[in-house]
Parts: C-alpha cells; structure tokens; sequence
C-alpha cells in the first residue's frame, strides 16, 4: 500500500544521486535548475531531516520510487557507500524498465567510468566539467518529461492541433500558431517570443484553467532570458513545443 502511494506521488520526481564530495560543483546547480523549470526533484537537503531513517527516506521513498534517476558519475562515486547502494537499486530498477536513467559524467573520461558502473555506458551520458554549467542538462532532461507527458495526450505536436478540426480553440491562437509555423526556422528569438505570446493568450482568455506548474515555470524562464538577448538553442525551443502542446491538450481536449 505504501510503495502504490509512494509511486503515485513520486510520477514524475527525479532522483539526484551524487557522492557527498560532488555536492557543491554539479549536484546542486542542477537542482536549482530543474525546480527552475518546475520539475520535481528528490534531492536529500530538500527531503531528509535530522534523525530520518536513510534507508525508508533516500532509499525507498527516493531510489526505489521515483519515475527518474540522475545518476552523477565522477572520480569519487565508487568510493560513496550511499551512492553504490542507490545505484545498485537504479539499476535494478532500470533493468525492469521502471525507471529512466540520466547519466552524467562529471569531470571524468568515459574510459575512466569504474568497472561497476560501467553500464551507464549503453545508455546517452553527458559529460560535464565544472566549467560547462548544467542548463544543456536540464534542457535534455525536460524535455524528456514533457515528452513522456505528451505521450498520454492526443496532440503531440502543433501541425496536430491545426490540422485537428474539432477543437474549441480560439480562431486568434489558430492564427498565432500558422504564424508561428511560418517563421524561419533560424530565427530562435522571434520563434520564442511567438510562443509565449500563444502561451500568454490561451492562459489569460481560460483564467479558470488548472495550467500546470511546470507549463508556466518553462515559459517564464526560457522568455526571460530571450528577453535578455540570451542564446536560446533548438532543445529550448522544442520544450517550449511541448509544453504550448500540453498546455492546448489541457485546456481544448477536457
């Protein structure tokens, strides 16, 4: 009963599993960029008290429930006990398919991973430095989310929305995405300021609609910093997609 209720709230957290030594460099930015896109984390400061019993908490609660795993691979993993048992239930998990691995390779050569956790290897890994940043990360791993969202709505992309004829969906918000389809494919900048102007007209014209918080975490950082002229790449854009496909499927398809 408890590993049901656990799973149900646990749908779409992401486990942070990192040696205590990798806190500080790798671990943390990358917390504070997922919750800066709305997504739930299972990050130990955030969920462990003081006298909190380890295993229930980190290992049951977290590693053994979650429907995502950050796995931080760096010199010293092999050498954190409370890594290697999280681990080993990540990939126990991850072989029954319950469980969706990210690996990140931090300041360590792929050759170099240990012979035990050498498995991470078959899947996509990043590496990373302590001087690359996290936000390429965060970007691959929200969109990977509002992927596996989109994959249990019917519209998964706009050319479905336009071409889908029964929906309810403002003729303005019809216009704003054939417009949108029609900028060059180049022009980032003006692509994101699109979407979020479709965003900001379905959102203020359903006021009483349930948007989901990671919906409007998404569009307000990635327009934030396109209005500061900061570069926006193509993974940017394509979670803005996803996340104007989830929104419309929320509002149009109840």
């Amino acid at each position: 009963m408890r590993d049901t209720i656990l799973s149900a709230s646990n749908q779409m957290k992401v486990f942070i599993c990192f040696a205590a030594e990798d806190r500080y460099n790798i671990a943390e930015p990358i917390a504070y960029n997922l919750k800066n896109y709305g997504i739930d984390i299972w990050y130990d400061r955030l969920n462990l008290l003081l006298g909190d019993n380890r295993i229930d908490k980190n290992i049951i609660d977290g590693a053994k429930n979650c429907k995502y795993a950050i796995l931080i691979i760096s010199k010293v993993t092999n050498k954190s006990k409370c890594a290697m048992e999280e681990i080993e239930v990540i990939k126990k998990r991850y072989s029954n398919k319950k469980v969706v691995v990210f690996p990140i390779i931090y300041n360590l050569k792929p050759e170099e991973i240990p012979t035990s956790l050498v498995w991470v290897k078959q899947l996509i890994f990043k590496e990373v430095t302590h001087r690359s940043g996290t936000r390429e990360i965060c970007n691959h791993i929200a969109c990977k989310i509002t992927n596996d969202i989109l994959n249990n709505l019917s519209l998964k992309k706009l050319n479905d929305v336009i071409d889908n004829n029964l929906l309810n969906i403002p003729n303005e918000v019809v216009k704003l995405i054939y417009a949108y389809l029609g900028i060059d494919t180049e022009n980032l900048n003006a692509r994101v300021a699109l979407l979020y102007a479709i965003y900001i007209c379905i959102v203020s014209s359903n006021q009483s609609a349930n948007v989901r918080r990671i919906i409007t975490k998404i569009f307000e950082r990635i327009y934030s910093e396109a209005r500061l002229c900061l570069e926006v790449d193509y993974r940017e854009l394509w979670l803005l997609e996803n996340s104007l496909c989830i929104l419309i499927n929320d509002v149009f398809l109840k």
